[in-house]
């Protein structure tokens, strides 16, 4: 789903500059040049209102790139539709010393579709491309160019920074407006003040920024959006075409939005007879959703459709049903349009996709934070959410795409935020029992049952929809024993609301034990080894999230060869943090080792100077993972 405006992929303002300008590469600070792989040395961009919804975008960005890691930097990317019209005035490639040496002509730059991937069936969006290929470091790219722009319903988002390993020389930002137009803006971690003029029947704002270090990846980070300064623009007042609203709140905002379902929603007349035989004969309405959802799931397909205002609006519940298929608002609401037919409400819902949750701002509407849509079902007591572009999801899971977040309804009265359900640690299990028979070679026999439960489920769930060759081919490709050799498996999937897997297989492992003198060394844990985390060599600068608890048991089973006897079993090990807990214990029954262990992993929003902790938690979890005993002859 497109509800995010993106027009293009870097704005920037057009300002008159000498043909003497200097680019040479000497002339960056040496500040600029640590850790960074290229160097804007200028992002200037505007946007000039001609109306409330239409405008002028210029843009005029210098970048130099400093080595190869640098070069997707300098490849021009920009985003059109049949909204808007791009202008080039000079498009030029420079060397070190700063010297133009390619006036890059506009019939190089190309014209093609916007998306390229496969999974986009329909869009009317295309983009303007150019990749430099220069490869004589460092070189320095000039792109200007301007768009313009009719049915804006977003003035757009600015941020002087550009991403990892990428430094920031001058970054500026003009918007131009008249006196009377009503807009909203949202500033966040801004560190320095705009600028305002006010001349004639005109106001300009300009925010600028300059001499931005570059910043490394820092694993487990928090999200951009939460550290960088970054500005949000938005209209009062929405128009695009016919579709006239407004957006000072996320009311108006889903009003808005709502109003494009009019006359969508109804499913076809020769599909409701297969609607009410598929429920006829259930009494229970949760059953009656069900089916209805599992009977959605199997006739459609996602795709991805950008037509128009296509980005905003879904096809029909009737487009659907007759072809099959539709992306994430089109499935949401034909799957709404089947509940409505057996008298259950239900809303569309706008959320924020990804493993990562992104906070959103509640005081302030826009078309960037929402990026995808689901649907909620009001239930008795519960709430039930509906993922409907994954045709293999169990009814009434979210996994860790849109799950835990808030997120915005749509309704009849305008949006309504609610938040989607969290699982907690005791949802997201691994369970793991495994019986090893060791022989006097070391080698092991294999009988190991895996479940897999919530969140960890959902870690597996495209596999199990794959073909029997693919399921062995992910599951010798996921083991950690050495020398392994599935040979047989089974796989039972549990598709209840918080869904579980169960995997049982017969393997061998060549090889599973060493040898030393008369003594052979056994491994107590190679089936679910907790690995290590980056290191941090520099000082940390943020702040660390761990996304999500989950809980791994496993008890591993071992019997040993009636020629040897225990000489050696670890101490059993516990590890408490903030971060996590950790249990491991090894003991003798029937002359057989039972190991256990427990590890959680607790979800938080952590203190940068904490990491070191957290690393030193997960290295010493690693290192208990890596205990062994000690057999002897």
């Amino acid at each position: 789903m497109h509800l995010a405006f993106r027009l293009t992929l870097v704005l920037s303002l057009f300002i008159s500059v000498s043909q003497a300008q200097n680019y040479s590469a000497s002339l960056i600070p040496d500040s600029l040049k640590e850790n960074a792989h290229s160097v804007y040395r200028e992002i200037n961009e505007t946007m000039d209102l001609t109306s409330v919804n239409s405008g002028t975008k210029k843009t005029r960005v210098v970048i130099t790139v400093l080595d190869k890691e640098g070069d997707d930097e300098a490849i021009l990317m920009i985003y059109y539709d049949k909204n808007a019209k791009v202008s080039f005035n000079q498009s030029n490639i420079y060397d070190k010393t700063g010297k133009k040496v390619k006036k890059i002509k506009q019939s190089e730059i190309l014209d093609i579709p916007a998306f390229d991937n496969g999974g986009t069936l329909y869009t009317d969006s295309r983009r303007w491309a150019y990749k430099p290929n220069f490869g004589d470091y460092p070189y320095t790219v000039e792109y200007d160019y301007e768009i313009a722009c009719t049915n804006l319903i977003s003035y757009g988002r600015w941020s002087p920074f550009q991403g990892y390993n990428v430094s920031v020389e001058h970054s500026m930002f003009t918007f131009t407006h008249s006196k009377d137009l009503q807009f909203k803006k949202k500033e966040s971690n801004m560190a320095f003040q705009s600028k305002i003029v006010n001349k004639e029947n005109k106001v300009s704002e300009t925010w600028e920024s300059k001499n931005i270090v570059a910043r490394e990846y820092e694993p487990y980070g928090v999200s951009l959006n939460e550290k960088m300064p970054v500005l949000f623009l938005m209209p009062v007042e929405l128009i695009y075409d016919n579709h006239i609203g407004k957006a000072s709140n996320w009311q108006e905002y889903g009003k808005w939005v709502y109003d494009l379902y009019e006359g969508r929603t109804d499913v076809s007349a020769a599909e409701k007879p297969k609607i009410q035989s598929l429920v006829s004969n259930i009494p229970d309405t949760l059953q009656k959703i069900k089916k209805l959802y599992e009977y959605m799931q199997e006739r459609t397909r996602y795709v991805n459709i950008k037509l128009g205002i296509g980005g905003y609006q879904p096809f029909s519940a009737q487009t659907v049903f007759e072809n099959g298929y539709g992306d994430c608002k089109a499935l949401s609401n034909y799957m709404y349009a089947l509940l409505k037919q057996i008298g259950v409400t239900s809303y569309p819902t706008i959320v924020s996709s990804g493993n990562y949750i992104e906070s959103i701002y509640s005081d302030f509407p826009n078309f960037y934070q929402f990026d995808h849509e689901i649907l909620c079902v009001p239930f008795r007591k519960d709430t039930i959410w509906l993922e409907c572009t994954n045709q293999t999801m169990p009814f009434g899971f979210l996994g860790d795409f849109t799950d835990d977040r808030d997120v915005l309804l749509i309704t009849k009265e305008g949006g309504k935020f609610a938040h989607t359900r969290k699982y907690n640690a005791g949802d997201n299990l691994m369970i793991t029992n495994a019986q090893m028979d060791i022989d006097l070679t070391g080698n092991a026999n294999c009988t190991i049952q895996a479940r897999y439960v919530g969140l960890q489920y959902a870690d597996i769930l495209s596999m199990l929809s794959d073909t029997p060759e693919e399921q062995r081919k992910w599951m010798v490709k996921h083991n950690s024993l050495p020398a392994y050799k599935l040979n047989t498996y089974t796989i039972k999937n549990d598709k209840k609301s918080i869904p579980e897997a169960t995997i049982n297989e017969t393997s061998s492992s060549r090889n599973y034990c060493s040898f030393t003198g008369n003594y052979m060394i056994l491994p107590l844990n190679t089936i679910d080894e907790q690995e290590s985390i980056q290191k941090m060599i520099k000082k940390r600068t943020t702040d660390f999230v761990i996304p999500r608890s989950t809980i791994d048991l496993d008890t591993l089973t071992y019997k040993i060869p009636a020629d040897y006897k225990i000489d050696f079993l670890p101490a059993p090990k516990r590890l408490t943090t903030p971060y996590g807990d950790y249990t491991s214990s090894a003991k003798v029954e029937d002359k057989k080792i039972i190991y256990t262990r427990k590890f959680q992993l607790n979800r938080g929003h952590f203190k940068a100077s904490e990491y070191n902790d957290f690393y030193e938690f997960v290295l010493a979890v690693n290192k208990a993972d890596n205990l062994k005993a000690m057999l002897v002859k």
